[in-house]
């Protein structure tokens, strides 16, 4: 699923990229919010294993500003695709918290508890989910070894699932600064932690890119 550039279909794929990272985060927001607890995890897994499926072979299925940086790192997207990727997935990061802002509200549920985040435990457990979640996606998306296969959506919606229910409790399980932008707007989050989700998604995402390459060598 490589999306190097080129002049047609550039704008499909950022409304692709902006409907994934929507709903994937009105899932997040909505599962969180409106209660549903330990289950809330696998709504927001199953989310991004249908987003991947469905727009996975149009824009490559990123739907997180660390995982475009990582796909730009590995040579699979064009350097003047990065910086709209990553605007469209904040649109749509940005959307979704407004609308499911309106739907908590429209359902009486109570304005939510902003979680304050303990640093350096928030920095390790967002580097360590995020890390995760790029370097799968990164083999079974970009890899010549996993060329075709029929599984990306279900690992890449697994190991997401798997980073929310270990590190979750710890630093709000976003692993994607477009979420860390969508709950902070929704008030999960607080503006003064926003740079935690930032530095650990980003720094995780590079560090993935750059270890999958060693890893599966000049030929992946």
């Amino acid at each position: 699923m490589a999306t190097k550039s080129d002049n047609t279909g550039a704008f499909r794929r950022y409304v692709v990229e902006f409907i994934g990272t929507f709903f994937l985060l009105i899932a997040f927001c909505m599962s969180v919010q409106s209660g549903l607890g330990q289950f809330a995890p696998l709504a927001v897994g199953a989310m991004l294993m249908v987003m991947m499926y469905a727009g996975g072979p149009i824009s490559g299925g990123h739907y997180n500003p660390a995982v475009s940086l990582a796909a730009y790192l590995r040579g699979t997207l064009h350097l003047g695709d990065l910086l709209p990727y990553i605007v469209a997935q904040a649109l749509g990061g940005t959307f979704a918290s407004m609308l499911s802002g309106f739907l908590i509200t429209s359902m009486g549920i109570a304005e939510p508890t902003t979680k304050e985040l303990d640093i350096v435990p928030s920095l390790i457990a967002e580097f360590l989910g995020t890390f995760a979640l790029v370097y799968v996606f990164l083999n079974v998306t970009t890899s010549k070894r996993s060329t075709g296969n029929t599984y990306f959506g279900l690992a890449i919606g697994s190991t997401f699932l798997a980073s929310m229910y270990l590190f979750s409790g710890i630093s709000g399980g976003a692993f994607n600064p477009a979420i860390a932008l969508g709950i902070t707007m929704a008030g999960l989050a607080s503006w003064a932690s926003i740079w935690i989700y930032i530095v650990a998604n980003f720094v995780a995402g590079a560090l993935a890119a750059f270890l999958f390459q060693y890893v599966n060598g000049p030929e992946a």
